[in-house]
This record gives C-alpha cells, structure tokens and sequence, in this order.
C-alpha cells in the first residue's frame, strides 16, 4: 500500500571522537656572546600553543607554536639567566570523518621536557608535545511526522535537536606598551611571562557578537637590588574587545566563547639613560566562537494500522541539547620544603595541571574531575643563589549534574588562577592554589523514530466482535492496549471517560472496534 508522508530531518550526534599526535620538541642552542656561561642549570619549560587550523574533508592542517625556556645561573653571578626561543611546527592529521557538521578541537599538552649543558656555552633540549584532538559530527537523519491514512495510529514524541551549529575562529593581536613605575628597580631581563584571559563576556551588537575581557599578564623579571641579583614580580591586565561576524547567527540561539592565548611576548625597551621602565608587549588571541540554534519535531516513535497487519522500520537517534556551561572553583594546599639550606625570600610561585581525566558517575548524577598539579617555588637561598622549588600534588573535585546519563559529555578547561604562600622559619614554603573548573556539559538524548512503514494489504485484522472487554493494569498504557486490539487511542480514552494515556488503577476496560 502506497502511503502518503511527512517527514523531517533531523540532526543526530556521532560519537565523538579522538586522537593524538606527539611532536617532538628538540633544540641545539649555542648561547650567544652577551649570555654568561652555565654554572647551573634551574629549569627548562616548553609551553605549547595552537595558532591555526584548517579542516578540508576529513583532515585538519595547524600550526603548533612552542615556546621553549630555559633557566640557568652563571657562576660569578646571583642573577637568573634565561633563555627563551620559540619552534613552529605545521602538521596534518587524519580525523576519520567528514562533512559540514564536523567540528574540531585541538589541545597541546608539554608531555616531558630534559635540559642539559653539552659546555659552559650550549645547550640541548629534547621533549614532546601531544595535541590531543577531539572530533564532534553530526549526521542527516530523515524521520517519520505524520502518516496520511485514516486506520493508521501514529504514537509521537518531541524531539530537539541542533537546527543550525555555527563556528568561527578570530586572532587578535593586542600591542600595548607597559610602565613599571619609579618605585621598581630597571628590567635586566624577563624570566618568566604566564597571561590567561579574564572576566571575558559576550553580547549580540547589531548583528555581530561583540567579546570583551582582559588579559591579565603575571611576570617575573631579572634586576638588581643593593648590588646583588634579585627577582621582581609584575602583574598587568590590558582590556580587549572583537567583533565576531557569525553568519546567519540570531539573537535566540546559544552562544559560547573559549579565548586561549596563542602568543604573549614581552621585550623591554630602552630609555636614554640605558635603563628598562618600558615594556613592550605583543600577545595574540585566538577567539573561538559556536552559537547553535535549537528546534522542537514532534516525531512518530510508533505505528500500527488498525485495519492490516503492518511493520515498523525504526532506528536509535541521539539528538544534542543544548549545551550548560559550568565554572567551578577547587581550592589545593600543598608544602614545598628546602632541607639542605636556608632560605630567605620566596620570589614567586604558580602551579600547572596535567593528565585531567574526567569520570561520569550516572548514579549519584556526578563528573569527577582529577589531575596533578604541578606546584613550583622560586626561591633565594641564604647564600643569593636562586634555586626552584618543585612538587606535584593529585586533586579531585566533584560536580553534580542533575539527571547525568552515560550519552551526555563534557568538555572541562582547568587552570590554576592564584597561587598565594606563605615562609616559614623551617625553610618550608606553604602554598595555596586556586583553580579553575570550566566548560560545558552536552545533553544527548537516544530515542527510537519511525523511519518507515509498510502496510500488507491481503492480511485484514478479523472482524467478528464490535467490543471486546480487557482488564487493564495500573501503570499500563493506553497506546500498547490499542496497538494488541488493533483500536485507537481516542476511541479507548472516549468510551471509558479516560483523561489519561497511562492507567491510574486496575480495571475493567471496554474496548471499541474502530472502522
């Protein structure tokens, strides 16, 4: 039987995926004239940062910036020595799927970093970086609304799901000149820069989508005080503000912002008395936006012809809602101790997470979220010489979800925001981190639609009754008694005076034959 239809198309959420690519990070590095020899090595960092992508088809092309820095103290001197230099690596990898509703997301993560002299003079380096990368797609689903034929019974549930996902991705690049101010001894040099972005909000503007923050700046420089090598700490917040061009983009539909710091570079500039009180930064941003629209399809989950025996093709859909954003806050303690010496200042402290898993626990509606934090302390010991204090402490932190089901994800970014601490007498260093949770948890819903429906013409339903009588059951539903009765609903819930599909008690129900 030829049967006339609606149908609608929905988007349904693939699995999303995920891979890894390691780059090696390796540097040969001869120190120039105007560096001291090494006496002692500190520490070596690599901070790794994506400053483009491309997807084309089922790959993603992008650029990987790692800043490498080195820190070492000279022999005849208590001043910190650093070396800074930067590599650019451009890769490709393999994602797996394609198409239009495919998103991706990149993450570099340091992996480990060795440092050591080969002479006074050089320097080599050998470490990895992985960029974990996270795939989100999204498939065409076509499904049954509505069936135009009289002895058809169509049993229907509301759908929602993504009509419309845009993203768009801005640099920005902020130049700022920044003034230390009469009271701070001149710049020898920068040891350490860390710049994150905060206070960050968005808001539709004619049309466009206007993002405003701050980039605060913490850094930590060389100088000298009363004739010796000191550290001084510096801390800067420089506003920023972009207009987004999503096109298509409304005014209803969801948006969120991630902006990461792709690049933050600070070079001291020179007065006419030879000394540093100016500092030239260059930082670029990368503003990653997505708004999605959502819609409500009131599809057919169920059917059954109430006059010949019929079949129901159906298929499992996960549809995504809308995303919830999240931001937690996770207080860690931890103490650092020097045993073999005495110290006399703490110059600056900051920690970094690495290895954040995440873990949905459906029973008690909860995300864990844990890691280590990887505290570090930048000390002067009794003698001048500085010296890095190191430790890694695991965390954990908890977040109630309400309703969490196993097809729902989160995408959790974690950063260690304010580092304060306190010197004891003993040589140990109490320090006190707070971090910060964010991101977003993605709703998905798995449903079962008609996707088609055939009706066998030469196998009527036998016709030998006009009401049947049926005992139903409390908590039975109106629907499943009309598909074995081959009735409808309507007619089920007119003769009986029901207000429910779902039966309240049990009970005698008289069940009319429909023509």
């Amino acid at each position: 039987m030829e049967l006339k239809t609606n149908r609608a198309v929905i988007a349904a959420a693939e699995p999303a995926g995920s891979l890894m690519q390691e780059q090696s990070v390796e540097l040969d590095y001869v120190l120039p004239d105007y560096y001291p020899d090494v006496c002692k090595l500190v520490k070596c960092f690599v901070t790794p940062a994506i400053t483009g992508e491309t997807v084309s088809g089922d790959r993603v092309s992008y650029e990987l910036r790692a800043e490498v820095r080195i820190l070492y103290c000279g022999e005849d001197s208590h001043i910190l020595q650093c070396v800074c230099q930067t590599l650019h690596f451009s890769r490709t990898a393999e994602l797996g799927v394609s198409g239009e509703g495919v998103s991706v997301e990149l993450i570099p993560v340091t992996d480990y970093v060795n440092c050591r002299a080969v002479s006074r003079r050089r320097l080599d380096v050998r470490g990895a970086v992985t960029v974990r990368i996270r795939t989100n797609a999204a498939r065409q689903q076509e499904a049954i609304c509505d069936i135009f034929e009289k002895s058809v019974q169509l049993k229907k549930v509301p759908v929602q799901y993504p009509v419309k996902s845009l993203q768009t991705t801005r640099n920005l690049v902020i130049a700022e000149e920044l003034e230390l101010g009469n009271s701070k001894p001149p710049v020898l040099h920068i040891v350490r820069c860390d710049a994150r972005t905060v206070e960050e909000s968005h808001k539709m503007v004619s049309g466009k989508l206007l993002v405003q923050g701050n980039l605060q700046i913490q850094l930590l420089y060389a100088c000298e005080k009363d004739g010796d090598g000191s550290l001084e700490p510096m801390s800067f917040q420089i506003p920023y503000s972009q207009l987004l061009e999503l096109e298509g983009m409304e005014e209803q539909d969801n948006c969120s912002v991630r902006t990461t710091v792709a690049a933050c570079d600070i070079k001291p500039v020179t007065d006419a008395g030879g000394d540093v009180h100016i500092l030239r930064c260059e930082a670029e941003l990368r503003i990653s936006c997505s708004a999605v629209r959502m819609a409500t399809e009131s599809l057919a989950c169920d059917a059954f012809s109430t006059e010949h025996r019929s079949r129901c093709i159906t298929e499992k859909v996960c549809t995504a809602g809308t995303p919830e954003p999240f931001s937690e806050m996770h207080v860690c303690s931890t103490k650092l101790a020097c045993t073999d010496c005495e110290l006399d200042c703490v110059y600056d402290a900051w920690c970094e997470i690495k290895n954040l898993t995440t873990r949905m626990d459906t029973q008690t509606c909860e995300v864990q979220f844990s890691g280590m934090l990887c505290c570090c302390v930048l000390v002067r010991e009794s003698g001048g010489m500085p010296r890095l204090l190191e430790r890694e402490e695991p965390f954990e932190h908890r977040l109630y979800v309400p309703d969490l089901c196993e097809q729902d994800s989160v995408q959790v970014y974690a950063a260690a925001e304010n580092c304060s601490y306190t010197l004891s007498e003993q040589a140990e260093v109490s320090l006190k981190a707070e971090l910060r949770l964010e991101g977003m948890v993605s709703r998905s819903t798995i449903c079962e639609v008609l996707t088609g429906f055939e009706v066998e013409e030469d196998a009527a339903h036998p016709r030998n009754h006009a009401l049947k009588l049926y005992f139903g059951k409390a908590q039975e539903e109106i629907w499943e008694i009309a598909k074995r009765c081959h009735t409808s609903v309507a007619a089920i819930m007119e003769e009986n005076d029901l207000t429910e599909e779902i039966l309240t008690a049990d009970g005698m129900l008289l069940i009319p034959i429909v023509n």
